[in-house]
């Protein structure tokens, strides 16, 4: 956090995605539909985050406030929120819970599909597939949930994810504001930003294919056991994300060493 002191007023700026509240994060969402200029941008975004009226926004010395301003640089370049400040989402007298912080919680499924809907969004721009990544991401309370959680080690709130009732959900959050579903995709495009730095070697393996599913495939393979009937697959896309980019990473490590092993010896 950035510290400024306006009128012997101490205001908090913050520095990082990470850093954002929930208001906050949507009022980036809402500024990015606007499609300002970059000084308007961070004008803008400067004076919601002091919280302070435009008469004393004004007092503020020019040079001090373009210096400020410049401390949200990290608005526009890559998104690196992995806090989820939504927790949950409430339409049709329905509240819909989140992922953790980072994604914890989820499993490589809900990951893969929402990876995958994310791509048709940037694709079509269309508020279906916006709809579908947050219905992927945002479900119902278990049932019990509060006595559940006291006898399981599993902490996700969230019922288990079900292709069959995607559609009907993702029809109820069509009516959430589109700020609101917008700061979801930042949060996710946040994660999925954070893990090609954590797993190196599997992102590697996509680079150097088309498709990214078929460049994980054998890794997702060597996971079951070599394995390719559908429960076996099943257990890999129903286990969690990180235990699986985990072992994906392990795999994917050990056939690179093995390709500079053969490379060595080849030079020799």
């Amino acid at each position: 956090m950035n510290h400024v002191q306006i009128d012997n007023i101490r205001r908090s700026l913050p520095s990082t995605w990470n850093e954002l509240t929930s208001r906050q994060l949507l009022f980036i969402s809402r500024l990015y539909q606007e499609k300002l200029l970059l000084v308007d941008f961070r004008v803008k975004a400067l004076r919601q985050f002091l919280s302070i009226k435009r008469k004393v926004f004004r007092k503020i010395d020019p040079e001090d406030a373009h210096f400020l301003c410049e401390t949200l640089d990290f608005l526009t370049k890559e998104v690196t929120l992995t806090r989820n400040v939504i927790p949950v989402i409430s339409t049709d007298l329905s509240k819909y819970y989140g992922p953790a912080d980072a994604m914890t919680n989820c499993t490589f499924g809900e990951y893969t599909l929402a990876s995958s809907v994310l791509d048709e969004y940037h694709k079509s721009g269309c508020e279906t597939h916006l709809d579908q990544l947050v219905a992927i991401l945002y479900r119902p309370k278990k049932i019990f949930w509060f006595i559940q959680k006291y006898f399981t080690d599993q902490q996700d709130p969230r019922v288990r994810f079900m292709n069959m009732t995607l559609k009907k959900r993702a029809g109820r959050i069509s009516k959430v504001d589109h700020c609101v579903k917008h700061s979801v995709l930042l949060f996710f495009s946040g994660v999925l930003n954070s893990l090609t730095g954590l797993y190196p070697y599997v992102y590697k393996q996509k680079d150097e294919t088309v498709d990214q599913d078929n460049g994980w495939a054998s890794l997702i393979i060597s996971l079951a056991d070599g394995k390719t009937d559908d429960k076996s697959l099943e257990t890999v896309m129903n286990s969690n994300l990180y235990n699986v980019f985990i072992g994906m990473n392990k795999k994917a490590k050990e056939y690179q060493d093995y390709l500079d092993k053969i490379e060595s010896h080849g030079r020799h």
